[in-house]
């Protein structure tokens, strides 16, 4: 069971992460709300259930910045879950992906 506090992210392909997040849809918080990051298009911020986040790894650097703000606001009301099919903490490493959002969204980390 996921716990209501834990952040999911799932990396693998992306039939092996959909199959993951079917898995755990049960155990998140409701309502759920989900989005697929694009250029131009800004997360949802939700104020309460769980948001899906599909393929973070394709977030604009400024929605990155966005979603950690809020992240750090939220106070545990809202659990994510988010996919990626590249391994981001080598995102991280090459100064691609802020590395305090992925460690604020890689509480729990499942890896395909």
């Amino acid at each position: 069971m996921v716990r209501e506090q834990c952040n999911v992210l799932v990396e693998g392909t992306s039939t092996a992460a959909g199959e993951m997040l079917e898995a755990i849809r049960p155990h998140l918080r409701t309502p759920i709300h989900e989005h697929r990051p694009q250029a131009g298009t800004p997360v949802p911020l939700p104020a309460q259930g769980s948001l899906i986040l599909l393929e973070v790894a394709g977030m604009a650097p400024r929605e990155q910045a966005r979603l950690l703000r809020w992240l750090h606001e939220r106070n545990g009301s809202v659990q994510i879950a988010s996919t990626s099919a590249e391994p981001l903490f080598r995102l991280v490493e090459a100064g691609l992906f802020d590395a305090s959002l992925y460690y604020g969204l890689n509480t729990v980390r499942i890896t395909f």
